[in-house]
């Protein structure tokens, strides 16, 4: 599930530096939320965080409609 602009500021630095090129780092975060700007553009950004947002913004891994099938008629797992 992606992260919404606040909780993605929670993951910042909140140095405010403007280095990213956005006057505070919640405007980054509500840009970088609605994908219109790249992580990397932040310099301060830790190792931790680059983690967590990337695995955020992962798409969700999903069961092939076919083993949903067969569970469903079977009743039990293949």
């Amino acid at each position: 599930m992606a992260l919404s602009g606040i909780q993605i500021y929670k993951l910042l630095p909140q140095t405010n530096c403007k280095e990213c090129g956005f006057p505070t780092c919640l405007a980054f975060a509500m840009k970088l939320a609605a994908k219109q700007v790249e992580l990397g553009a932040c310099p301060y950004v830790s190792d931790a965080s680059k983690k967590q947002l990337a695995e955020s913004s992962a798409p969700p891994i999903r069961s092939s409609p076919s083993r949903l099938a067969h569970r469903s008629k079977s009743g039990t797992k293949s």
